[in-house]
């Protein structure tokens, strides 16, 4: 009998998305303390030199599964917008469905962004990714707002109302992943549309003064 290879032999995009992909696993199961190359290579099935080939270490290779599932995220989100149409007000009913719906809306996604939360203190450049994420996320949400604003003539603090809303969105998201049974998707969905139909109902919360 001929013996199977130890380690996988993928092209180079191919070995760098099983890293990514292992590398989510790991966070998810052991954090960040339990996370090495060894474990990551394992779970990839490839050489732990292949880290290092293909990333600065391990740092940076977490660094860049963060990047990947905020890609993902943002991907999902268009997707989303792309299907809603032109309209505003289906356009913003869209992404806030679309935060409630996998691959989203999944417990095992809380694990791996404990993981990210607990480096953003510590790591630049983990922290210079979650800014650039976090500020691409609140500008469309800013759009969205604004768009739907200008469609019923209310002039809105669109930054400070997005900065409200991703807040809200967080803490129901992070709440379902803790604790599905406190309260359905669909009624944290309809908790978060509500609130921005209240927006509209009483125009002068969320206005820009001066």
């Amino acid at each position: 009998m001929q013996r199977q290879p130890k380690y996988s032999r993928d092209l180079p995009e191919e070995r760098r998305r099983k890293l990514i992909e292992a590398t989510a696993r790991c966070l998810a199961e052991l954090g960040v303390a339990g996370t090495s190359v060894r474990e990551i290579s394992l779970r990839a099935e490839v050489s732990p030199g292949l880290v290092n080939h293909h990333f600065a270490g391990k740092e940076d290779l977490i660094a860049q599964t963060y990047w990947q599932i905020g890609e993902t995220v943002d991907r999902t989100l268009g997707a989303a917008l792309v299907a809603a149409g032109p309209d505003p007000d289906a356009r913003l009913t869209a992404f806030v469905k679309a935060s409630f719906e996998p691959p989203i809306l999944d417990s095992d996604l809380l694990a791996v962004w404990i993981g990210f939360w607990s480096l953003v203190r510590t790591d630049t450049r983990v922290f210079g990714m979650h800014r650039e994420v976090y500020a691409a996320y609140r500008e469309r949400l800013e759009g969205l707002l604004g768009a739907a604003a200008e469609k019923r003539g209310v002039t809105l603090d669109t930054r400070l109302t997005a900065i409200s809303l991703s807040a809200m969105l967080d803490g129901l998201w992070l709440e379902w992943c803790l604790d599905p049974e406190v309260f359905s998707a669909d009624e944290g969905c309809q908790t978060v549309l509500n609130w921005i139909g209240r927006l509209w109902a009483f125009p002068d919360t969320g206005n820009r003064s001066g």
